[in-house]
């Protein structure tokens, strides 16, 4: 392996040896570059510190952001607007639940198989009338 026909023998062992520094120097880099990719153990780690340290981050922006004057002023506005629907809501149930239980009654009195009436300022203020849709109990 000579090449004197190139360069001559000095240069060309003064360069054989830089080059097999530098492909010394390559080879030790991509030796470290796969043993870094097969260390799942590191790996894990350095996800783990770059999650937190995102994390940390993120809980100090949160924490400006609800230190801010604005940022109580818009948590006001959303209470109260929580509050108004949950009493819209409440609201409308109630209206519901009190409908139906008086169309419940309503129906009661309507297939009772008696009815009575009440009038007022009349000579026979209460009057009785079967309707014959259900059982007269005695």
């Amino acid at each position: 392996m000579t090449t004197q026909g190139r360069h001559g023998a000095d240069a060309g062992t003064e360069e054989l040896r830089q080059e097999v520094d530098r492909a010394r120097h390559e080879l030790g880099e991509t030796v470290e570059a796969l043993a870094a990719k097969a260390d799942v153990k590191a790996m894990a780690r350095d996800r783990a510190d770059q999650a937190k340290a995102m994390a940390r981050e993120r809980a100090l922006r949160a924490r400006r952001a609800v230190a801010s004057r604005q940022a109580r002023i818009r948590a006001a506005q959303g209470g109260a607007a929580v509050a108004a629907a949950g009493a819209a809501a409440a609201l409308t149930v109630w209206m519901r639940r009190r409908r139906t239980a008086q169309a419940r009654l309503r129906r009661r009195i309507r297939n009772a198989p008696v009815q009575v009436r009440v009038r007022r300022a009349q000579r026979a203020p209460i009057r009785l009338r079967r309707t014959g849709r259900g059982p007269l109990k005695r």
